[in-house]
C-alpha cells in the first residue's frame, strides 16, 4: 500500500516539474492554446451556407452552461451542432477559437462572420468540422444578429491584431 502510494506523489511530481520547465506542454490537457496566427491562409475565403458547417463548442470559462447557450443560438442560426462540452485553457484571455482543419476552411470563415473577434487555429483533422472554444473575453451579445450577417467572401483573422 505504501508503495503505491509513494509512486503516485513521485508521478504528480515528475509530472509537475515537466509541465513547469516546459518539457511537457500544457495543451496535452486540453485543446491547445491562443493560436499566434502566423500561419492564416492569405487567400478569400467563400461563405457556405450554416446547414453545411458541422461544429463542437467548448467552454473554458467559469460561466456555467455557456457553451449550451451559444450552440442553442447556433442551432437556430441553422448550423450544425455535434458538441457541446467543456474544456480546459491554460488562458482564456480571448472571446473564442474557432479550431479546423485545411478542409474546413470556408466553414470557419462562415462560423467567423456570426461571431466576430474570434480567432481561427489550425490542427490536423482531415475533414469539414470545426471546433468553437469559448473564452472568458466572450459576450453573447457580441455576436452578430443573425440577418445582419453579411455573407460575402472574405479573409480569415487568425489572431486577436
Amino acid at each position: 500500500m505504501w508503495l503505491g502510494t509513494f509512486a503516485l506523489i513521485g508521478v504528480i511530481t515528475g509530472t509537475s516539474w515537466l509541465l513547469i520547465n516546459g518539457t511537457l506542454p500544457l495543451n496535452v490537457f486540453g485543446r491547445g492554446a491562443i493560436p499566434a496566427g502566423d500561419q492564416c491562409p492569405a487567400g478569400t475565403q467563400q461563405p457556405v451556407v450554416p446547414e453545411r458547417v458541422q461544429i463542437s463548442v467548448f467552454n473554458t470559462t467559469n460561466e456555467p452552461g455557456l457553451a449550451s447557450e451559444v450552440a442553442e443560438e447556433l442551432g437556430d442560426r441553422r448550423f450544425r451542432v455535434a458538441e457541446v462540452d467543456n474544456d480546459y485553457f491554460a488562458d482564456t484571455g480571448f472571446a473564442g477559437i474557432i479550431r479546423v482543419g485545411d478542409r474546413g476552411l470556408r466553414q470557419a470563415y462562415t462560423l467567423q462572420q456570426h461571431i466576430p473577434g474570434t480567432m481561427v487555429d489550425f490542427d490536423d483533422r482531415d475533414d469539414f468540422s470545426v471546433d468553437l472554444i469559448l473564452g472568458s473575453e466572450f459576450q453573447e451579445e457580441g455576436m452578430e444578429e443573425a440577418g445582419d450577417v453579411d455573407m460575402v467572401p472574405g479573409l480569415l483573422h487568425c489572431s486577436a491584431e
